[in-house]
């Protein structure tokens, strides 16, 4: 009875691993990148195209060729990344974002936090070089009734919040521009 158990479970798992690989990296009927795509990053974390170049990914969803999770490059020369919590999941050589990641500027200043969970973002905090909190990306706030968007929060050099806004489909089904 325990290996018919064990050898179902065994088969679900390897069937809902399968139907969730099959999912990724799809286009819509317009060519147009659709659902959950792998984006593949160097050590910068700036995007590249060949996943042998890769040193990390993340997951990233698109809606009908709107990127809904955009993000830059967070280090430069001279920028140092520190782990905390980090994922040992691996595409090829390159690592899943997973944990948290502080990246410190060349003078060792914080430059920006973020944090991942399975290779998705949950938050992002990037702050002034005087260390007071420049902007946070908060991926786990959501606008009603929708299962993508997040809520940014932009913040004067004082640390005064100066402007609140929340990504996400408009009443035509359209994603607003945004940066990155």
């Amino acid at each position: 009875m325990k290996t018919i158990i064990s050898l179902l479970f065994f088969f679900f798992t390897i069937t809902f691993s399968f139907s969730q690989t099959g999912k990724l990296n799809q286009f819509d009927s317009n060519g147009k990148k659709d659902g959950k795509w792998i984006v593949w990053l160097d050590k910068y974390w700036d995007k590249v195209k060949d996943s042998t170049k890769a040193v990390y990914f993340r997951y990233n969803y698109f809606d009908h060729g709107a990127s809904l999770y955009p993000m830059g490059p967070c280090g430069k020369k001279g920028y140092t990344l520190e782990e905390k919590n980090s994922s040992t999941v691996k595409r090829g050589n390159a690592l899943m974002l997973d944990g948290e990641y502080t990246w410190k500027d060349a003078k060792g200043n914080l430059s920006s936090v973020h944090i991942l969970k399975n290779g998705e973002y949950f938050s992002c905090k990037e702050y002034y070089p005087t260390g007071e909190l420049n902007q946070h990306f908060d991926y786990t706030k959501k606008c009603k009734g929708q299962i993508h968007g997040w809520g940014v929060y932009i913040y004067d050099k004082t640390g005064k919040l100066t402007l609140t806004s929340w990504m996400c489909k408009d009443n035509d089904g359209v994603w607003p521009k945004t940066r990155g």
